[in-house]
């Protein structure tokens, strides 16, 4: 998989964690969703990335 996978698949997870959280927390609406989604989505991507750098640490620098 190209690290644009990891990022993707990340950002959804993120995305279902940053809603999650929100509900848990009792909040509601289409603002806190903006943005815990937001927020949840940016971190899931982060993290997606570093993943995929930890598993391919020789392709550090190539972007496909």
């Amino acid at each position: 998989m190209t690290k644009q996978h990891y990022r993707s698949i990340g950002a959804i997870i993120g995305l279902a964690i940053g809603a999650t959280l929100m509900y848990l927390v009792g909040q509601g609406g289409v603002m806190p969703l903006a943005i815990c989604g937001a927020t949840g989505a940016v971190a899931g991507g982060m993290t997606g990335e570093r993943i995929y750098n930890a598993r391919n640490p020789w392709d550090e620098g190539s972007e496909q």
